[in-house]
């Protein structure tokens, strides 16, 4: 890849480009309880700059979003939109009505990027593999039908890829899967895994994990002396390699993600962390501090687990 700016777009399996960096609506979703307010929280994101930005359906900023597109007067195919619906949609088989759905609060005729949300291995676990077969068969036909330009996945493990691509109802390939990236948890197995396959590995990190580390794995963190509240915050590793740049810790591991090839999305209601999230483009870890910060790896992932969801 050439030198990365804030406009550098990514070439996926299909050829469609998408945004190296994005902006998440979840915080908007959770934050405004009124489609005025949400658009204009998105209208400042667009007055910043980003063009990709990622919709869960349950954030409800599909309507907003695209009043905000429209009314910046840039064309749609500016944008890139990464949606995805609902984990009800999903287990239920309403891909169909969900993608439709999202087509009409956007008032578009068409999304970037599609993409199943959750494996649901417990929900499944008796026909997982007729479940994901069946799926991705239908978020071809979307993709087919011109309604998504490219369709993937969000928190798919290898096991549950491995399954799609196996099945001979398979014709196209994810181009993009999105899973949990930190120093904490590399995820270096996933993430090789999508490269050797030509898929698109996009972090999609909590606004907070910076914050509040839970439990239950607690004893992870003894040796490191810190308790896991505020492990990011209170890392003289990261503390000292912002200060060397004049960067943020958030900004120092941001970097690190793109460098690491994935994608990165933006979560803020704030217009000064929205530029802030842009402003990683004029310095560059070297190659010992890209090492010291991976050998932070826990493997601790934070939240949910993909393989053990029951939702």
């Amino acid at each position: 890849m050439e030198k990365m700016t804030f406009n550098t777009r990514v070439s996926l399996n299909n050829g469609i480009e998408i945004p190296l960096v994005g902006y998440s609506t979840e915080l908007a979703g959770k934050t405004a309880f009124h489609d005025l307010t949400r658009k204009d929280i998105l209208r400042e994101a667009i007055e910043a700059g980003y063009r990709r930005f990622e919709v869960v359906a349950s954030d409800d900023c599909e309507r907003a979003l695209g009043e905000a597109i429209r009314e910046s007067g840039l064309p749609r195919e500016e944008f890139f939109l990464s949606c995805k619906p609902q984990i009800a949609d999903v287990r239920d088989f309403r891909y169909y009505y969900a993608v439709e759905e999202t087509l009409a609060e956007l008032q578009m005729d068409y999304v970037d990027l599609y993409s199943v949300y959750w494996p649901q291995e417990k929900v499944f676990r008796d026909n997982l593999d007729d479940w994901q077969r069946k799926a991705w068969v239908r978020f071809q036909n979307i993709y087919d039908e011109g309604k998504a330009k490219a369709i993937g996945l969000c928190y798919f493990q290898i096991p549950h890829i491995e399954k799609i691509l196996q099945d001979s109802d398979t014709k196209v390939m994810p181009a993009v899967n999105q899973d949990q990236f930190l120093p904490l948890f590399s995820n270096k197995e996933l993430r090789d895994y999508c490269a050797e396959k030509g898929i698109v590995f996009g972090a999609l990190n909590e606004e907070d994990e910076t914050k509040i580390l839970k439990k239950p794995r607690y004893r992870e963190f003894d040796n490191l002396g810190i308790k896991p509240a505020g492990f990011y915050e209170k890392s003289g590793l990261l503390k000292e390699i912002g200060k060397k740049y004049g960067k943020s810790i958030t900004q120092v591991m941001n970097r690190w993600i793109l460098q690491h090839g994935a994608l990165l999305t933006i979560k803020s209601i704030d217009r000064d962390k929205m530029e802030e999230g842009k402003n990683i483009f004029d310095f560059e870890l070297d190659d010992t501090e890209m090492v010291k910060i991976d050998a932070v790896n826990l493997d601790y992932r934070y939240g949910y687990d993909p393989e053990h969801i029951d939702f």
